[in-house]
């Protein structure tokens, strides 16, 4: 991760505004929504950035949790004179994060899904950019990427569908008792209620 110092951070962001003020400008409700508030969204275009702890805070995360999700390779902030700062892509990064991670998934299989997305998005730019703060790789290695990110994909999809195959057991279960509850007539004597 390159670290650039505070004059080339408030250039970006200065840059970063100027490039996205339009679709804020058409989308800023959508965009408010997912920050999770306007003081949130304008947090994120200070040109001092945020930190980790106000970031965290911002999220509604324990700091713990941020700083776990950057071990794992998973928010990739700005660094600034060896600091992380976080800006508006952190929190889309996050909440893809956060939204695997609430079908159940690993961060393996969470991995496997956002780097399929990076390499969508890289294909869809020209193969100018992975990420925000990630490089793009070099062109002659995209097959072999391609290759990588597709066979973790279709382990993370395995892991969906035996997600998928046992809750929908358990959600049959949960409509039988619902029914055997609906069926069942309290107040009345044990046996006038019990199927034959």
């Amino acid at each position: 991760m390159k670290d650039v110092s505070a004059a080339e951070f408030r250039q970006g962001v200065q840059q970063f505004r100027d490039m996205i003020g339009t679709l804020l400008d058409q989308r800023r409700a959508d965009v408010v929504t997912m920050c999770g508030g306007p003081e949130v969204l304008e947090a994120l275009f200070e040109e001092r950035g945020v930190g980790i702890g106000r970031f965290a805070a911002l999220m509604g995360l324990p700091a713990t949790t941020v700083r776990h999700l950057l071990r794992e390779d998973l928010l990739h902030p700005m660094r600034v004179n060896g600091k992380y700062r976080f800006l508006l892509h952190n929190v889309i990064e996050l909440r893809g994060v956060q939204q695997w991670q609430a079908v159940g998934l690993t961060l393996e299989d969470t991995r496997a899904f956002l780097d399929a997305q990076g390499l969508l998005g890289l294909v869809a730019q020209g193969g100018t950019m992975f990420s925000v703060q990630r490089e793009a790789p070099d062109p002659a290695s995209l097959p072999a990427l391609k290759v990588d990110v597709l066979a973790r994909l279709g382990d993370a999809i395995r892991s969906l569908e035996d997600r998928h195959a046992a809750l929908g057991t358990q959600l049959e279960r949960a409509r039988g008792l619902e029914r055997l509850v609906q069926e069942n007539r309290f107040g009345q004597p044990a046996g006038d209620h019990l199927p034959a």
